[in-house]
């Protein structure tokens, strides 16, 4: 086997990656399975960076990274066929939280063990070995203070959502709304932009159209932030407070640019989703939910997380 390749199609439309750091029969190598629902976006290509810098520097792994090309019927039948090669252990996080929830029995049944990462699974929490993330709820509640502050506990804000039934979708919207419902001078006026940029610029598009009057936008990636910052751009709207979410390069880029006032980090759970695989793997003990801080980054602070 080669270091690290491109396995044939699945059959299935998604792609799977393979990665082995020596020439050891497989049989002998831990096989963990990674599961994105997508591997485009760029917070998910850094993660994949990430988890495949590591598995280069662990030669008893074989990893096989799978994309949901988010469509979670083709996540699940990519889930089901590392399930039928089986991997040892599984790293999921699911396109949609209720879609993919039938995969913990599937697991289960077959003595796979299920490390969730990032977004949560629609399932109870004995139905999977560990979960790593960050607190979803927590950021938008960040997010909402960071914005009232910046308008003075005034204003129209503009929230662009992502993938509808995706737990971080939902949690981000209700945390953002709740501390915001504390600022009755303050109006949340919603879109969907499926956390991708045309999306985020065909409904910021009307956004604009409709309400001018608007003082904040609040995207629940970096990616919809970038697209809302584009239209405010070009159609000349100055002095907006525009904030996203994942703080990756992008997010970084965006707010050294003056694009983003702000974005909260949203680390990518890797390599410590992989590392958390290992220990599950071997029966360790391990904690069922470790949450990673999710700082925001400004222009003031931004030399602290943007390397």
């Amino acid at each position: 086997m080669k270091k690290l390749g491109l396995l044939v199609s699945l059959g299935i439309g998604c792609a799977a990656v393979a990665l082995s750091a020596s020439p050891a029969p497989a049989q002998d190598k831990l096989r963990i399975g990674v599961s994105q629902p997508n591997v485009e976006h760029p917070y998910r290509v850094s993660g994949v960076e990430r988890a495949k810098a590591w598995a280069a520097q662990h030669p008893e792994v074989e990893m096989t990274i799978v994309d949901g090309r988010r469509d979670s019927a083709v996540q699940l039948a990519s889930l089901e066929d590392l399930i039928t090669r089986r991997v040892d252990v599984i790293v999921l996080s699911p396109n949609d939280s209720a879609a993919l929830a039938p995969i913990a029995d599937t697991a289960k049944r077959a003595k796979i063990p299920l490390v969730v990462f990032d977004r949560k699974l629609g399932v109870a929490p004995e139905d999977y070995a560990a979960y790593i993330g960050s607190d979803n709820v927590e950021m938008g509640r960040v997010s909402a203070r960071f914005i009232a502050e910046k308008l003075g506990g005034k204003g129209k804000v503009i929230q662009i959502e992502g993938t509808p039934g995706a737990s971080a979708t939902i949690d981000r919207k209700r945390g953002f709304e709740e501390e915001i419902a504390k600022h009755p001078d303050m109006k949340i006026v919603s879109y969907v932009g499926h956390y991708r940029l045309h999306d985020a610029v065909a409904v910021m598009e009307d956004a604009v159209t409709a309400h001018r009057d608007m003082k904040a936008v609040y995207a629940h990636n970096d990616t919809m932030a970038l697209g809302g910052a584009q239209v405010l751009r070009e159609r000349g709207l100055t002095g907006v407070v525009t904030v996203g979410m994942d703080g990756a390069k992008e997010g970084c880029d965006g707010v050294a640019s003056g694009a983003l006032t702000g974005s909260l980090h949203y680390p990518t759970m890797f390599p410590e989703a992989l590392e958390l695989a290992v220990k599950v793997s071997k029966g360790e003990t391990v904690p069922k939910n470790t949450v990673l801080p999710t700082p925001m980054i400004t222009a003031e602070n931004r030399a602290d997380f943007c390397k």
